[in-house]
């Protein structure tokens, strides 16, 4: 396979960044590791270890799962925690220099340990259960039918080859406790094509709603075969908002359901994210809803006139260190916003993790978004 341009480029650029990381990494290592000798080409021999295995791995054999592919995944995680300890590490030690005292020479492998100890434990977070954040959204002049419907969002399950049914069933049991009147599914439901990944998915039959299941694309379907999981997401039950909307009736009142394709599709030539489809023939509405995958799709809302923005996508940064990290790409992040003064922006952390099996400070979550009446302002 020819590789073009910006192929090469973004390579270039992954395999600068991974070296100057194992480089780093293995030269602290080396340089404190206490007893010399062959210890200290043990110390390279990790280093190595811990950024290069994982890189070949996932690029070269994403597609073969196994221990091996858990193991380097986890090891990716571990990698990137302690190489943010480490950088950590040495500005605190800058500055305890200015002060005259000094870090042990042992310190990096410490850090070592710590990063190995926390993506463990961020490895707990990752496989246990969702926790549930319930949100409530004061709407002026609300339609009294709407005031206390509950929103249930899921976003970025990434079923994969580590996700077997029995935890997306109890993700669906945790969804239907909750007892939603509508449920938005936000992409990245998936990571791995249809074949390999049906039986997992399959108890995502069991999400079930009065007003319907509505999903938009993520990025990641598209990456796996999107045609195929379409169809078989449509088989479970969902409403496909591709560039479409649905409008609901609920009490007496019309609820409005946009959906925007995700802007990957548009490299993989399919129909990018188009406002205008979308809300074509749609009729006024008491309330209305656009669902997105990625947050910057929050302006689509916005000229929308949406009361409601929903999307995922940044995973709330995952894991630590890196949420402040993640967070200064992004105008909103994680959590519940208020644009422009009306609109409500919920940006959804994850259902699910992807690549590194890591949720340390960042749990898994369902939101349960729960509308609720307030008088009109100046009324």
């Amino acid at each position: 396979m020819r590789l073009n341009r910006s192929v090469l480029v973004f390579l270039g650029i992954v395999v600068l960044i991974a070296g100057s990381a194992f480089w780093f990494c293995g030269s602290q290592l080396a340089r404190a590791f206490p007893f010399g000798g062959p210890g200290v080409w043990g110390a390279w021999i990790w280093a190595l270890a811990l950024w290069v295995f994982p890189l070949i791995r996932v690029t070269l054999f994403r597609e073969r799962a196994g221990r091996l592919q858990g193991l380097a995944f986890f090891m990716m995680g571990m990698a990137a925690t302690f190489l943010i300890l480490l950088l950590l590490l040495r500005l605190a030690g800058l500055a305890l220099g200015w002060a005259g005292l000094y870090w042990p020479t042992w310190a990096p492998w410490v850090m070592l340990a710590c990063a190995a100890v926390l993506s463990l434990w961020g490895m707990q977070e990752a496989f246990g259960p969702a926790v549930l954040r319930e949100v409530r959204l004061p709407t002026p002049g609300l339609h009294p039918g709407l005031e206390g419907l509950r929103i249930v969002q899921i976003s970025d399950l990434h079923v994969n080859h580590f996700t077997g049914a029995a935890q997306v069933a109890r993700l669906v049991e945790q969804v239907e406790a909750l007892k939603p009147d509508l449920i938005a599914i936000t992409g990245d439901l998936v990571d791995g094509p249809v074949d390999q990944l049906r039986e997992a998915a399959a108890p995502m039959a069991g999400l079930k709603a009065p007003l319907g299941v509505h999903y938009v694309t993520g990025n990641h379907e598209y990456f796996w075969g999107i045609d195929g999981w379409l169809r078989e997401f449509s088989g479970l039950g969902f409403q496909l908002l591709l560039n479409a909307h649905r409008v609901l009736e609920h009490k007496g009142a019309k609820v409005l359901v946009l959906g925007v394709n995700d802007p990957t599709a548009a490299r993989m030539n399919e129909a990018g994210p188009d406002l205008e489809r979308a809300r074509a023939g749609a009729p006024g509405a008491d309330y209305t809803i656009l669902l997105a995958h990625q947050p910057p799709a929050y302006t689509l809302a916005e000229a929308a006139g949406a009361d409601l923005f929903l999307a995922g996508h940044t995973h709330g940064g995952q894991f630590f260190p890196f949420p402040p990290i993640v967070s200064l790409f992004h105008r909103y992040f994680r959590g519940l916003y208020r644009h422009s003064g009306r609109m409500h922006v919920y940006i959804h952390s994850g259902s699910g993790f992807w690549g590194p099996p890591n949720r340390l400070g960042v749990p898994p979550e369902i939101a349960l978004l729960v509308l609720e009446r307030t008088p009109k302002e100046g009324g």
